[in-house]
Protein backbone atom coordinates (compact mmCIF):
# COMPACT_ATOMS: atom_id res chain seq x y z
CA UNK A 1 0.00 0.00 0.00
CA UNK A 2 2.86 3.01 0.87
CA UNK A 3 4.62 1.45 -2.36
CA UNK A 4 1.60 2.56 -4.14
CA UNK A 5 1.69 6.35 -2.90
CA UNK A 6 5.58 6.16 -2.94
CA UNK A 7 5.46 5.81 -7.15
CA UNK A 8 2.77 8.21 -7.33
CA UNK A 9 5.11 10.96 -5.43
CA UNK A 10 8.64 9.44 -7.00
CA UNK A 11 7.73 10.86 -10.86
CA UNK A 12 10.96 12.52 -12.23
CA UNK A 13 10.00 15.68 -13.96
CA UNK A 14 14.14 16.37 -13.70
CA UNK A 15 15.02 15.71 -17.59
CA UNK A 16 11.83 17.63 -19.30
CA UNK A 17 13.59 21.22 -19.39
CA UNK A 18 16.39 19.87 -20.88
CA UNK A 19 14.88 17.62 -23.54
CA UNK A 20 12.59 20.19 -24.34
CA UNK A 21 15.42 22.67 -24.82
CA UNK A 22 17.47 20.15 -26.79
CA UNK A 23 15.08 18.92 -28.78
CA UNK A 24 13.48 22.28 -30.11
CA UNK A 25 16.79 24.11 -30.26
CA UNK A 26 18.35 21.45 -32.13
CA UNK A 27 15.59 21.45 -35.09
CA UNK A 28 15.53 25.61 -34.87
CA UNK A 29 19.04 25.50 -35.32
CA UNK A 30 19.08 22.67 -38.02
CA UNK A 31 16.63 25.18 -39.80
CA UNK A 32 18.90 28.05 -39.88
CA UNK A 33 21.99 26.44 -41.00
CA UNK A 34 20.08 24.63 -44.06
CA UNK A 35 18.64 28.40 -45.00
CA UNK A 36 22.17 29.09 -44.63
CA UNK A 37 21.82 32.28 -42.29
CA UNK A 38 24.38 34.50 -41.80
CA UNK A 39 26.85 33.39 -38.46
CA UNK A 40 26.24 36.21 -36.39
CA UNK A 41 21.95 36.18 -37.12
CA UNK A 42 22.35 31.84 -36.48
CA UNK A 43 23.81 32.91 -33.54
CA UNK A 44 21.50 35.11 -32.18
CA UNK A 45 18.20 32.79 -33.59
CA UNK A 46 19.83 29.94 -31.53
CA UNK A 47 20.62 31.77 -28.21
CA UNK A 48 16.97 33.18 -28.20
CA UNK A 49 15.83 30.30 -28.76
CA UNK A 50 17.30 28.59 -26.00
CA UNK A 51 15.50 31.31 -23.79
CA UNK A 52 12.51 30.75 -24.90
CA UNK A 53 12.50 27.27 -24.60
CA UNK A 54 13.98 27.49 -21.75
CA UNK A 55 11.46 29.26 -20.60
CA UNK A 56 8.99 26.95 -21.38
CA UNK A 57 10.09 24.66 -20.42
CA UNK A 58 10.51 25.59 -16.83
CA UNK A 59 6.77 26.41 -17.15
CA UNK A 60 5.89 22.46 -17.95
CA UNK A 61 7.86 21.33 -15.62
CA UNK A 62 6.16 22.82 -12.97
CA UNK A 63 2.67 22.13 -14.10
CA UNK A 64 3.26 18.66 -14.21
CA UNK A 65 4.67 18.70 -10.60
CA UNK A 66 1.38 20.41 -9.59
CA UNK A 67 -0.10 17.87 -11.33
CA UNK A 68 1.31 14.93 -9.64
CA UNK A 69 0.99 16.99 -6.58
CA UNK A 70 -2.54 17.22 -6.76
CA UNK A 71 -2.81 13.41 -7.76
CA UNK A 72 -1.43 12.65 -4.75
CA UNK A 73 -3.17 14.39 -2.03
CA UNK A 74 -5.89 12.79 -3.79
CA UNK A 75 -4.29 9.07 -3.12
CA UNK A 76 -3.88 10.05 0.42
CA UNK A 77 -7.61 11.47 1.02
CA UNK A 78 -9.03 8.34 -0.73
CA UNK A 79 -7.27 6.05 1.64
CA UNK A 80 -7.94 8.15 4.44
CA UNK A 81 -11.35 8.22 3.79
CA UNK A 82 -11.16 4.20 3.03
CA UNK A 83 -9.58 3.37 6.36
CA UNK A 84 -12.16 5.55 8.22
CA UNK A 85 -14.89 3.27 6.28
CA UNK A 86 -13.50 0.29 7.45
CA UNK A 87 -13.33 1.35 11.29
CA UNK A 88 -16.61 2.59 11.09
CA UNK A 89 -17.70 -0.63 9.57
CA UNK A 90 -15.90 -2.52 12.12
CA UNK A 91 -17.44 -0.20 14.97
CA UNK A 92 -20.67 -0.95 13.45
CA UNK A 93 -20.14 -4.80 13.15
CA UNK A 94 -18.95 -5.24 16.58
CA UNK A 95 -21.84 -2.84 18.22
CA UNK A 96 -24.28 -5.64 16.27
CA UNK A 97 -22.43 -8.62 17.11
CA UNK A 98 -20.50 -8.02 19.94
CA UNK A 99 -17.55 -10.08 18.70
CA UNK A 100 -14.68 -8.71 17.18
CA UNK A 101 -14.80 -8.64 13.39
CA UNK A 102 -11.62 -8.67 10.95
CA UNK A 103 -10.34 -6.36 8.23
CA UNK A 104 -12.82 -5.85 5.35
CA UNK A 105 -11.94 -5.39 2.30
CA UNK A 106 -14.15 -2.23 0.58
CA UNK A 107 -12.79 -3.05 -3.01
CA UNK A 108 -14.22 -6.49 -3.29
CA UNK A 109 -17.80 -4.83 -1.65
CA UNK A 110 -17.45 -2.41 -4.60
CA UNK A 111 -18.14 -5.38 -7.61
CA UNK A 112 -21.30 -5.69 -9.13
CA UNK A 113 -22.49 -9.67 -9.00
CA UNK A 114 -21.27 -11.41 -11.93
CA UNK A 115 -17.42 -9.79 -12.49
Amino acid sequence: MNTDIDQIKKVNTKMITPLIVLGCTAIIALFTYFKHYPAGDFFVIVFASVVIFLIIGLLIEKMINRFVEINYEKEMAEREEAQRLEEEARAAMEAEGGEEVGPLDIQEQDVPPGF
